[in-house]
């Protein structure tokens, strides 16, 4: 027993001296291993909190994206560039692209039917870029989601030769939500206001560990909307699900993908019908619904055959007999008992003749064109992606991609109905090389983009002034039965727009470019310049869906429109520091734009644009910082396309951009800008509605008001040589629909315990409707006043928007249906917000 003791003794001491240290070795290795995630992880948390947005006010607070080449900073960028960063686009209340008219110069809000899906820059419209990378064409197919974006940057003019090509006015790329670097977080927010609408957003997100110690973060935005607004029968329902993550496989590669999935349930605003200089100035509204034509054959509704065979408007008639003797003689109208056994009053030429007047009453600002029934229904889904290489210091690789599902369908019961498809696939890879040339950042690469659309589209027989929007009831006598919808027996209507108003299309784009930056004369002079080859082949094609299209139209049209194209943009810019914080630039550019249909097709070559513009300036950082300013003046040319018409038009402008931020004091910001500018058309006027008076519309309203449908222009000459494309109080044809001047001033004061307060004034002139300037809006102050208080917690905020109440007009696209429409901004509108951070 003692020998087998002995014996196990130093085993026994070998264990009693190796378990613990083996132990501590152990434990050592996982605490070593432990701190090695936490120092990969906090690397990786370091270096992307450092990159992340800035949240402030002042543009030369915060980089710019790439647009331009390296250049990090406004003040280097040889174009009007604005930059909305979270701050601002939460202090201005900026929810969607209507909404950038709030702030910065040259930005326009524009009614296109209520949904705001494309900007509206200089008058223009405008493209959009996610990440830097051209998304699906959206006219108005739905109101552009915000619950995927963080930032935006609106640049002025074309995009930059090395991006894809977008239109003329300009573009706005939105930076998507970044993942949370710094630290675990997130918020719940609640707003509404007092038309019934209600939002509801949630967003979180936080640094982890991937498998194999792969540093990373996510963030997760959730946003649902459901409410009425201030326009009668008007809803915007939405939910978007936001999600990003971003993470770094090795030292050298970064990796960072997203994507977002939108639904939207509205209908359309196309505001009131039956304007008049009468109805903008004193709210007096035409009364009157068309003689009854409604046919079982078309379901009950208004037999679209028979729209023009008798387009006065009737009264009933224990109300004309009230209502007409204030306006003219009751026996100069003609009376009828109508199809539906009706007894009316109709009006009559007569009737006018001796004095008579058409029969107004007053309507409210949300009595709108909009019909319960009507929806502008539609879903998105995008997804984004980058990956980045940059172990070498002299360069680095990038790879972008983005790919985009667009579906819409819409009708309204006036006598309009769209539907749309549209997928984008792109991608692009680059070069960004600082050692090639001396003093000179040069980057190259190669793109793609593959977009296939389909669009069908019936609004050929849109009478907008049939129904009275005064009345209660929708009577079906104004309804129109369109698109898809069809007679007893008969074909569905798309084909009556004709089949290019019907396209479908594959456009496959492959792209060379390449972009330098040079700094020379000790950094004070920048040079950027870019150019761009691109190919386009494109097969067009009439889509299954029309009825009674014949084989040989369909294979007329497919050859007439496809081919391919090839072009060169163009760019050269230049910034040169006169003395510290004070710059001048100038700019130009050549090229090609893309301009496609509404749903995203094309019909042919016509939607290839050529443009050019060029564009001088001054920037100006001063006080140390505190106060940014610029100043711009441009000029262009472009071809725009008319989907109304089908073909492109030449247009041009020119104007005049100032904007400044100044940090006064550690408690009071002021922000303000100033905008003058001028877009004409070229060619004369193509194919659309004309102005009608109060008479007009009471003898032509049943119909659409169009260059056909007889209309008598109460005897005046308002063509020069019966041109109908050349107004004669337009002959320069100076573009309408949006004011020529506007001023904003934005003020906030930090009272520095938790409590804020802003306001904002808004200038604008007064503007035309119409290309035939025979309906002038007035000009408008509008205030607007909000406050907040915040804490590390939570955050109470409220609005008031349009203070004052003022009396004023949104602006229209011009193209078709300028003279049958027009919108009434909305009244006073408060806003509440509750936010709860944890």
């Amino acid at each position: 027993m003692e020998a087998k003791l002995h014996a196990q003794l130093p085993r026994v001491i070998r264990y009693a001296l190796v378990l613990p240290i083996a132990g501590a070795v152990s434990v050592y290795a996982q605490e070593a291993a432990e701190e090695e995630e936490v120092i990969v992880l906090e690397e990786f948390i370091v270096d992307e909190t450092g990159a992340a947005l800035n949240d402030t006010v002042m543009p030369t607070d915060r980089e710019i994206s790439g647009l331009f080449g390296e250049a990090t900073s406004v003040l280097e960028v040889p174009r009007s560039v604005s930059l909305l960063s979270p701050e601002i686009l939460d202090q201005f209340n900026i929810d969607d692209l209507s909404d950038l008219e709030k702030f910065g110069a040259g930005t326009q809000a524009v009614n296109y039917y209520g949904v705001a899906g494309a900007p509206t820059i200089r008058g223009v419209k405008g493209g959009t870029y996610l990440n830097g990378m051209l998304r699906a064409f959206n006219r108005n197919e739905m109101p552009l989601s915000f619950g995927s974006l963080e930032a935006i940057e609106v640049v002025k003019g074309p995009a930059p030769a090395d991006f894809s090509p977008t239109l003329i006015g300009g573009f706005v790329n939105l930076l998507p939500k970044s993942p949370f670097f710094d630290e675990e977080a997130g918020s719940i927010e609640f707003e509404f206001d007092n038309w019934g609408r209600k939002t509801i957003s949630a967003d979180y997100g936080a640094p982890f560990l991937l498998p194999g110690d792969t540093p990373a973060a996510f963030r997760i935005s959730l946003t649902g909307q459901d409410g009425e607004s201030y326009y009668d029968d008007l809803s915007n329902d939405y939910t978007s699900v936001y999600g990003a993550i971003k993470f770094r496989p090795n030292d050298g590669m970064t990796v960072f993908i997203g994507g977002e999935y939108f639904d939207y349930k509205s209908n359309e605003n196309p505001g009131w019908n039956r304007p008049t200089q009468n109805l903008v100035d004193n709210d007096q509204y035409v009364i009157g619904e068309a003689q009854d034509i409604t046919s079982g054959v078309w379901l009950g509704t208004a037999s679209r055959d028979d729209l023009y065979t008798d387009t006065r408007l009737a009264i009933e008639a224990s109300l004309a007999e009230e209502l007409v003797p204030q306006f003219g003689n009751l026996a100069d109208m003609e009376f009828i008992t109508d199809t539906d056994g009706v007894d009316k009053y109709v009006y009559t030429q007569q009737y006018f003749d001796n004095g008579g007047e058409a029969v107004t009453q007053k309507i409210d600002g949300s009595d709108v064109l909009t019909d319960p029934s009507d929806f502008a229904d539609s879903t998105d889904v995008v997804l984004f992606g980058d990956l980045i290489f940059d172990s070498n210091s002299d360069r680095t690789f990038t790879v972008k991609g983005l790919a985009e599902f667009l579906e819409t369908e819409k009708n309204s019961s006036y006598g309009y109905a769209f539907e749309s498809e549209q997928t984008v696939l792109a991608t692009k890879a680059f070069f960004t090389d600082y050692t090639l040339i001396p003093k000179t950042t040069i980057t190259y690469g190669i793109g793609a983009r593959y977009t296939d659309a389909k669009q069908l589209q019936d609004f050929w027989d849109e009478p907008f002034g049939r129904r009275d929007i005064s009345q209660s009831e929708i009577s079906p006598n104004s309804v129109i039965l369109a698109g898809s919808q069809s007679p007893v027996g008969g074909n569905n209507q798309w084909a009556r727009f004709g089949i290019g108003g019907n396209t479908e299309s594959e456009l496959l784009q492959l792209a060379a470019f390449a972009s330098t930056q040079t700094k020379l004369i000790e950094d004070k002079l920048t040079i950027i310049a870019s150019l761009r080859y691109e190919y386009a082949d494109f097969d067009v094609s009439v889509p299954s869906e029309p009825d009674g299209v014949g084989a040989a139209d369909r294979a007329a049209y497919a050859e007439a429109g496809s081919g391919n194209t090839d072009y060169l943009n163009g760019t050269i810019g230049a910034s040169f520091e006169i003395i510290d914080g004070l710059s001048i630039y100038g700019n130009y550019l050549e090229g090609t734009s893309m301009d496609p249909a509404q749903g995203g097709a094309l019909v042919g070559e016509s939607n290839f644009a050529e443009n050019e513009m060029w564009e001088v300036g001054v920037k100006a950082s001063l006080i140390d910082n505190k106060l940014f300013a610029s100043l711009a003046y441009y000029e262009w040319e472009q071809s725009s396309f008319n989907g109304r018409a089908g073909s492109s038009e030449a247009l041009e402008g020119e104007g005049v951009e100032f904007e400044t931020t100044w940090l006064a004091t550690d408690h009071l910001t002021l922000i303000a800008s100033y905008t003058w500018q001028e877009v004409k058309r070229v060619d004369p006027l193509g194919f659309r509605t004309i102005p009608f008076s109060d008479q007009d519309w009471a003898l032509y309203g049943g119909a659409l008001n169009s260059n056909f449908s007889g209309a008598s222009f109460d005897g005046r000459d308002r063509y020069v040589d019966g041109n109908f494309g050349i107004p004669t109080d337009n002959t320069d044809l100076v573009y309408p629909g949006t004011p020529q001047q506007v001023i904003k001033l934005f003020a906030l004061y930090e009272f520095g315990n938790g409590f804020s307060l802003n306001g904002s004034a808004v200038w604008q002139e007064e503007f035309y409707l119409d290309f035939d300037q025979q309906i002038e809006l007035p000009d408008a102050l509008i205030f607007s006043l909000g406050g907040k208080y915040a804490t590390e917690k939570w955050e109470l905020a409220a609005t008031i928007e349009n203070l004052s109440d003022e009396e004023y007009f949104l602006g229209s696209d011009p193209t078709f249906a300028a003279n049958t429409l027009v919108t009434k901004a909305p009244e006073r509108t408060y806003i509440v917000s509750f936010k709860y951070k944890f």
